[in-house]
Order: C-alpha cells, then structure tokens, then sequence
C-alpha cells in the first residue's frame, strides 16, 4: 500500500473542542485518567492520537519521538502541578481550588497547542495500520484500555 502524503485542517481550537467533547464520556475519562495514573500515559497526548484516528491519518514511524519529545516543555510544568494541586485539595477553600482546576486546565490547552504545532510540521498518511491510539496503549502497557477509545467519537456521542 502507498503511503500517500495527506493534508489535514487541525487547529489548537479544533483539538481542544474535540477533547471537550470526547472527554466529557464518562467511560472515555475514566480510561484516560487510568491511562495517566497507572500507566504514566498523557492524556492530551491520547486525545490528539483518538482526533488523528477519527481523521483516519498517522505519521511514520520515526516521528513518534518527535511527537513525544514536543510535550517535554510542559509535561513536567503540568505534572508537577497536578500534585500539588491534589495535595492541597482539602486545605483549599472551594473557590481557590476551582481556580487551580482552571489554571490546571489552561496547562493542558498550551499542551494541546504544543501537539498541534508539531503534528503540523510533520508528514501525515492515510492510516491503513492500526489506530494510533491502540498503539499508544500498548506502549505504556495499557492495551486493555483501549476498548474504551475504540468506537468512533459520533458512535459515543450518540449512546
């Protein structure tokens, strides 16, 4: 099979209203926070893996570094928070907490705009492997997970 060059339209916008969208299903967020818990896997990483998948596109082989070595600006940064954030969970006031949850996720947007930066600068192809996400999960070990990012987000969204 060729691996014809493809051209798609992915904006930061476009990536975080799709991971709204996808992580708002209950089964779909509790498999990634076990990805991310048990797994150390990245979540925005996944999400952008499900967004590539849905568009039916990968990238070669060699360029999953790249894709990875492009989170290592803010991963740590966002990492370290998310600890912080949840050891102070119970000596905040609630409208304190809500803001760390906020700033939280203004973290993951500029993660998203890392990915999407990346993913734009490398060469994709029509997918005729398997999904990204299927392999990112068993790359962490995770391949169980999977099934719960299998379906096509429009299947999901209409359970």
């Amino acid at each position: 099979m060729s691996s014809k060059h493809v051209t798609i339209s992915l904006t930061l916008e476009r990536l975080w209203q799709f991971s709204l969208q996808y992580y708002s299903v209950r089964e779909v967020k509790e498999a990634c926070l076990h990805l991310q818990n048990h797994f150390k896997g990245n979540v925005n990483l996944l999400l952008l893996l499900k967004w590539l998948d849905e568009q039916q596109v990968c990238f070669k082989e060699q360029d999953w570094r790249k894709v990875e070595e492009c989170l290592g600006r803010s991963e740590t940064l966002l990492h370290d928070y998310r600890e912080l954030r949840r050891k102070l969970k119970f000596h905040l006031p609630d409208t304190v907490y809500r803001e760390s949850l906020q700033f939280e996720l203004q973290l993951e947007k500029q993660q998203q705009s890392d990915l999407v930066d990346c993913i734009n600068s490398i060469e994709l192809t029509v997918n005729h492997a398997e999904p990204l996400t299927l392999r990112y999960c068993r790359q962490l070990g995770g391949e169980q997970l999977y099934t719960a990012f299998s379906d096509p987000i429009d299947n999901i969204a209409n359970q």
